[in-house]
């Protein structure tokens, strides 16, 4: 027997991840139970500025808008080679800056 979360029920699970007793309920659960997802500040690579993400759906890591992004990585590699050296893909790069950000912020 399993314990519903959301009511408190008790109830036969029929799958070994089956939480909550009704579709109904787990869905209840969930509007009720949101995940808060931290924010991330940074300094824009390209024009310096502070941004601050706003959590789940912001997702930028680096620049504060896709206009700087593009102005970034259009300027002579002179300019910023050593970020160009380490990492063999822009996405490359930008996984690795999420993962640092997340860390600073305690996620990980």
């Amino acid at each position: 027997m399993a314990k519903c979360p959301n009511c408190g029920e008790e109830f036969m699970a029929l799958t070994v991840t089956q939480k909550y007793c009704s579709e109904k309920c787990g869905v209840q659960y969930r509007r009720t139970h949101k995940v808060s997802w931290p924010s991330i500040s940074f300094d824009c690579a390209k024009c310096g500025k502070r941004v601050v993400t706003d959590g789940r759906r912001d997702m930028r890591t680096r620049f504060c808008s896709a206009t700087c992004e593009k102005k970034y990585w259009r300027h002579p590699p002179y300019e910023h080679e050593a970020s160009r050296i380490a990492y063999h893909s822009a996405g490359e790069y930008f996984a690795r800056e999420r993962w640092e950000n997340r860390k600073e912020a305690g996620y990980d």
